[in-house]
């Protein structure tokens, strides 16, 4: 009578011949890696980590992880957004990384400026279309957040300022 196999088993005989490339060894340690970045970051921003264990563990992963400065940086630079504070972000740039971050911060502003702009020209084009309508007053408040035009405009504006930070990785 045959023998039953578990899965494992049967997986590790169909296994047991195969290795990994060196590439796939450094695509698997770098996943690794940018794995274990990510987890730092969301628990930093949730408050779960402070400062001092986000430097903590960046010490101590180093070691075995040399590509971790640049893993982290553009996880970083990943996770800045330009509706919100990315004050936590920077920090662990500034120290952490020990990263010049006046640059980007000029950048982020130039980025949300220009989205400021954008509402203003949009909640004046929305109050002059009223106007026309006959509808005007004080109690009128054009939302320029409101319509497929204005997100269609921040979503490009996080798709660019999200470029221009990939000039900060290198």
């Amino acid at each position: 009578m045959a023998e039953i196999k578990s899965t494992l088993h049967i997986i590790m005989e169909r296994t047991k011949n195969l290795t990994m490339t060196d590439e796939e060894k450094a695509s698997f340690r770098r996943q690794e890696a940018e794995g274990k970045v990510k987890g730092w970051i969301q628990k930093y921003q949730d408050g779960v980590l402070d400062l001092d264990n986000v430097k903590a563990e960046f010490e101590k992963e180093l070691r075995d992880y040399p590509e971790l400065p640049n893993i982290l940086k553009s996880q970083l630079l990943d996770s800045v957004k330009l509706n919100a504070d990315n004050g936590r972000l920077l920090r662990i740039l500034r120290d952490v990384l020990c990263a010049d971050t006046e640059d980007i911060e000029n950048t982020i502003q130039s980025f949300r400026q220009k989205l400021e702009l954008l509402r203003s020209n949009r909640t004046e084009s929305i109050r002059e279309e009223l106007t026309k309508r006959k509808i005007y007053g004080s109690s009128v408040l054009p939302n320029p957040d409101r319509g497929h035009d204005l997100r269609e405009d921040i979503l490009k504006a996080e798709s660019d300022l999200r470029t221009h930070l990939k000039s900060f990785e290198g």
